[in-house]
């Protein structure tokens, strides 16, 4: 495993170019360009968070997590009202914690405004299951998945209808 500085050197690497490209870019149209400090707080908020220090061992494959501010960046700055909504409908997996705050796991968003699409099917198939139990059972080593996760199977390429209906009977016993 890299260590946490050659991690951060290694992402420096893959930013700088892009970095470097979006200011000449702005600074041609003679576009403001905003202020380092600024530019560095917006970058660190696209990073997930740990989670809370307190957050049962039972759960840590669930993370890192976004808080809601985190979310709504992910999902291209919708608004609070779209998130809760989409919370509600349960089209993005978001768990509440014991003080209120809503955690979003950081592995189900696209990174370009959305949700990743194999996970929609899916999270379909897990509604009316308790938040963490559906991502727990998303990041379980699964039986009819040859021990991957369903997450895993997903990001492999596994059929998302597939997975989906293996949400849908789990989930119905779980709730049995």
């Amino acid at each position: 495993m890299q260590s946490p500085q050659d991690y951060v050197d290694s992402v420096l690497l893959q930013v700088r170019p892009q970095l470097l490209d979006r200011i000449h870019e702005l600074a041609d149209r003679g576009s403001p360009l905003p202020e380092p400090r600024e530019l560095a707080l917006l970058l660190g908020a696209g990073l997930p968070a740990a989670g809370p220090v307190e957050l049962d061992p039972h759960f840590a494959d669930l993370g890192p997590f976004y808080d809601s501010a985190g979310a709504l960046h992910q999902l291209g700055n919708v608004t609070k009202q779209a998130l809760a909504s989409r919370r509600t409908n349960e089209t993005v997996l978001a768990m509440r914690t014991g003080d209120g705050q809503w955690l979003y796991p950081a592995w189900q968003f696209t990174g370009d405004g959305g949700i990743r699409p194999a996970l929609v099917p899916v999270l379909k198939a897990l509604r009316g299951l308790d938040r963490w139990a559906a991502g727990v059972w998303l990041v379980a080593a699964h039986p009819d998945l040859s021990g991957s996760s369903p997450r895993q199977a997903l990001r492999a390429g596994a059929d998302p209808a597939t997975v989906a209906c293996l949400a849908r009977r789990d989930a119905a016993a779980l709730a049995a």
